[in-house]
C-alpha cells in the first residue's frame, strides 16, 4: 500500500512551489488529466502546460488538506480550500483533487469543483 498521506501532502506542496519536476516525479508518463483547463489529456508534458496555464491566469495556491483514501491506498480523494487571485479579482473555494495510484505512482488526476 502506498503512503497516501505523503503522496497528497507532497503533490499539494509541488503544486504550491509550481515545482513541475517535482510532480513530474510523481505521476506515470501517460498520466490522464481532467479538471485542469477545458476537457482531458495524457502525459507529463500535458499535466505541465495545463498548470502553467492554470497558474498563471489564477495564481491559485491549496491548503486545509484532508486526505482520504481507499483501503488499499490505489485512489486518494483531497478536499483543499484553494485561494486564487485572478485579474478579476480574488477567491477562496472548496475544491477536491481526485488521484489514482498505481504501485505508489499517479496514474489519473482529477480537479473537481462545486458550483
Amino acid at each position: 500500500m502506498a503512503n497516501t498521506e505523503n503522496i497528497a501532502h507532497a503533490v499539494i506542496e509541488a503544486l504550491n512551489a509550481r515545482d513541475f519536476a517535482a510532480l513530474a516525479a510523481k505521476v506515470n508518463e501517460d498520466v490522464a488529466l481532467s479538471g485542469i483547463g477545458e476537457g482531458s489529456d495524457n502525459g507529463r508534458e500535458a499535466l505541465r502546460e495545463r498548470f502553467v496555464r492554470h497558474f498563471a491566469a489564477n495564481d491559485e495556491t491549496y491548503q486545509d488538506a484532508l486526505v482520504m483514501s481507499d483501503p488499499p491506498g490505489n485512489t486518494v480523494a483531497i478536499r483543499l480550500t484553494a485561494h486564487g487571485n485572478p485579474a478579476g479579482g480574488s477567491y477562496s473555494k472548496e475544491k477536491i483533487l481526485l488521484l489514482e495510484l498505481e504501485d505508489g505512482v499517479i496514474t489519473r488526476m482529477a480537479f473537481f469543483t462545486g458550483s
